[in-house]
């Protein structure tokens, strides 16, 4: 019992003490009217389409939350639309493919081993019950480069370099991530600034 009292005075001391390190609760009388009806009514965010394994639908719904936005599915005052748009994937770096043994004279190919995908994305928060679009903005361009083994056929376990993945849609689907992650950041900061 002492010690749950103890712990219980540390917790009452340390919880103020919060702010000046930057960390506080959100007051709603700090919200514009629309942070207030979003905090009260909750969000919903729509399937994505062209959202590869949903990466992008749960880096959103990550940040909106660890920014205690309530997330609602059923009930939702207000519903997140998402389209992604202007999707590339190119090349950028190149190096020379090694010779084959026994070849006169050496053949020199060059061959991609760095790529870089970008992304745009136009968000839409809508009012559910009116259909009103309340907030309309496309999203700057996020992208990430990406290292890769080309795949020659000729590799063995020195050509492989830490990092790099051995095959071009490997290295895609992990940069993908980090690309969804970088996106969903600056599309729920956009949409919370908005609500103040």
């Amino acid at each position: 019992m002492r010690e749950f009292l103890f712990r219980l005075g540390v917790l009452s001391f340390f919880i103020p003490q919060l702010s000046s390190c930057g960390y506080h609760v959100l007051q709603h009388e700090h919200l514009s009217p629309l942070g207030q009806a979003l905090f009260t009514e909750g969000v919903c965010v729509e399937p994505i389409s062209k959202d590869c394994r949903g990466l992008l639908t749960s880096a959103l719904i990550r940040e909106l939350s660890t920014r205690s936005i309530p997330l609602s599915y059923g009930t939702a005052g207000y519903r997140l639309h998402v389209k992604l748009i202007n999707a590339v994937d190119e090349n950028i770096g190149f190096t020379y493919a090694p010779g084959k043994l026994g070849d006169t004279p050496p053949k020199h190919f060059i061959v991609s081993n760095e790529g870089r995908i970008s992304i745009s994305a136009h968000v839409q928060l809508i009012h559910c019950c009116t259909g009103q679009i309340v907030i309309d903005r496309c999203i700057s361009r996020e992208s990430v480069s990406f290292d890769f083994q080309p795949d020659l056929g000729t590799k063995d376990f020195q050509q492989l370099s830490l990092g790099q993945y051995e095959m071009h849609s490997e290295a895609i689907k992990s940069a993908q991530r980090t690309l969804y992650t970088h996106l969903a950041e600056a599309i729920v900061q956009q949409v919370y600034y908005d609500l103040f």
